[in-house]
């Protein structure tokens, strides 16, 4: 019996030494392939977590049985996480994540929670050293008990000081780390993921520009306002559709089709302003892509994958929903679905939009899938123009929901009418290029209808965002890290390109816009309605003559050259600087609203 306890307890020393090693081995292997993918100094730095990490939970519990099989417990349920939010979204899980719980569970049944064969081995592996760690036997002998809370401090304080250490620059050049946040998959693939994830902590603070004053972005607004100008005698209505993931996937490859999937909007020349934005995202986080059109800031002074709708915006805050309720217009959003999702009810008091349709507004509203159609949302529009007083202009943001992943599933309400010929045929792509397919017939009808009003109306419409890499893969041949795989800048940036259109039911200046982001359109827009801009806007149009895109993952100079995002901080040296100028009016006009002067963004 002695030489039994003795041999558990000698198994419970030696399994609990491995234990880390092994956790890590696992986590990583879930995502990519270790040690291959990651040098040795960021080895022992994630080593160095996982030992304090199993060090604490077996101070506390004083028993190696807890330590292993909780531990290990905890480490493969963020394995998971991360394995599945990064098939999902094509992106890895962040600190600010937690934010975004309760939007990612409104949508979760909708997606597809199988393992592929690989990670099923690495989930055994898990559940191996959970088991036996239930059979070991070795316990702390810490009878006294301030001597037990003293360990168990020294412990969280060595966690704090690791944490405080992985954030600062002197430890990452001592290391090599990989310091690229815009493309997040090679940043945690290279430094691994508990040290990337805790690094990106000191991003749930933004800190002021260098330079910053209020004083200052407020020369730069007024600096760049132009001269007044006069409200036109009738204000024409204005529509925006922000569709979701609404994309052409022919722009990263080519690929033949048995139909072509948005004939309607190749078709619109008349009265009609087209083009390619560039986005911030892809895959998900759609939040983003309204943050900086209604906003005309940028993501690339954020860190990678937050989210301002969460995170930042905690009160009234000028967009071009108050600038719109400013010039006379009646003001709606509508989005078929939950409110809570990215926190928008609040958001949209914040923004002063004077109705909010959600979900609960959509009853009877005809399904395709599982999501609200395009056409539904399309017929809200109406019925607020039609209920509106004579004369009365109103401004209609509309988010639709009938794309919105996952394409995995079949349903008897949708049968896909696309089908992609030679190398790049896929059912996931087929059903996705589907729903575009709807999508286009459906503002076809929205602008039809409007065609025939007598009211001035201007529609424009775009895409949020492509979908995750996994459905457009046979086109792009993507495996999930691009960054990783040395492609261009260029290249890397077409997964952000989606199409927009502006029409209107009068006569505009036709035009075909090569490049512009997110941050811009808004100020086109407003431009093209015949409608006054703001100071801000003047700003912006001025700014995207010298950078025709700017976004969370590249910037393009006048020249048409991409040029990446490092770290947080991107500076033009052409102009004097002007993208370190637009980052100081980003943060005054995101974060330092005791001293906003909002009329400047109205």
């Amino acid at each position: 019996m002695l030489k039994k306890k003795g041999f558990l307890k000698i198994f419970g020393m030696i399994l609990w030494l491995g234990t880390p090693v092994l956790s890590f081995l696992l986590l990583e292997t879930l995502t990519h392939s270790v040690p291959e993918d990651m040098e040795w100094p960021l080895i022992f730095l994630n080593l160095v977590f996982y030992y304090l990490f199993y060090g604490l939970i077996l101070v506390i519990s004083k028993r190696s049985w807890v330590s292993i099989s909780l531990g290990s417990l905890l480490v493969m349920a963020v394995g998971l996480v991360n394995y599945y939010v990064i098939s999902f979204r094509s992106v890895p899980v962040y600190p600010w994540d937690i934010f975004s719980i309760k939007t990612a569970a409104s949508v979760s049944e909708n997606y597809d929670y199988r393992l592929d064969k690989d990670a099923r081995v690495i989930l055994a592996g898990f559940l191996v050293l959970i088991l036996a760690g239930l059979f070991t036997r070795w316990k702390l002998e810490i009878r006294n008990r301030q001597y037990h809370i003293l360990s168990v401090l020294v412990m969280v304080l060595g966690i704090t000081l690791y944490g405080t250490s992985v954030q600062t620059p002197a430890l990452h050049k001592k290391v090599g780390f990989y310091e690229y946040l815009f493309t997040p998959n090679a940043y945690y693939q290279l430094n691994g993921f508990a040290a990337s994830f805790i690094s990106n902590m000191q991003y749930l603070q933004i800190s002021k520009p260098g330079n910053y004053s209020a004083e200052k972005a407020e020369e730069l607004l007024k600096a760049g306002a132009g001269g007044t100008e006069e409200l036109p005698e009738q204000k024409p209505n204005v529509i925006v559709v922000m569709n979701e993931a609404f994309s052409d996937p022919a722009v990263l490859g080519g690929f033949e089709t048995n139909v072509d999937y948005m004939p309607f909007i190749r078709s619109l020349t008349e009265n009609t302003v087209k083009g390619n934005a560039y986005v911030s995202v892809k895959g998900g986080n759609t939040a983003n892509s309204e943050f900086e059109f209604l906003t005309g800031d940028s993501m690339a002074y954020l860190p990678a994958g937050s989210i301002p709708y969460q995170q930042y915006i905690r009160g009234a805050m000028p967009t071009l929903v108050s600038q719109f309720h400013n010039m006379g217009y009646e003001t709606s959003f509508i989005h078929p679905y939950r409110a809570n999702g990215w926190n928008r009810r609040n958001i949209y008091n914040y923004f002063g939009m004077d109705h909010s349709y959600f979900k609960e507004s959509f009853t009877d509203a005809p399904i395709l899938r599982e999501y609200t159609t395009d056409l539904a949302t399309y017929q809200k529009i109406v019925d607020i123009y039609n209920a509106k007083p004579e004369g009365q202009p109103v401004f209609v943001f509309d988010v639709t929901m009938q794309n919105h992943s996952s394409y995995s599933r079949e349903y008897e309400n949708f049968v896909p009418d696309v089908e992609v010929y030679g190398g790049a045929n896929d059912k996931l792509l087929e059903r996705y290029l589907s729903l575009i397919k709807v999508s286009d017939a459906s503002f076809e009808k929205l602008v039809e209808y409007f065609s025939k009003v007598d009211e001035p109306t201007v529609i424009l419409m775009f895409g949020d965002h492509q979908p995750a890499d996994w459905v457009v893969q046979p086109v792009y041949g993507l495996n999930g890290s691009a960054g990783a795989e040395g492609l261009s800048v260029e290249a890397e940036q077409k997964r952000y390109e989606v199409p927009f259109v502006l029409w209107a039911n009068y006569d505009i200046e036709e035009d075909y816009i090569e490049t512009t982001s997110l941050n811009y359109l808004s100020t086109l827009l407003v431009e093209k309605a015949g409608l006054p801009l703001s100071p801000w806007q003047n700003y912006l149009k001025n700014l995207s003559e010298s950078y025709p895109a700017i976004t969370a993952n590249a910037w393009m100079d006048d020249e048409g050259k991409w040029h990446s995002n490092t770290a947080q901080n991107i500076t033009g040296e052409k102009d004097g600087g002007n993208l370190n100028d637009y980052r100081i009016l980003n943060y005054y006009h995101l974060f330092d609203g005791a001293h906003r002067d909002d009329r400047l963004f109205e």
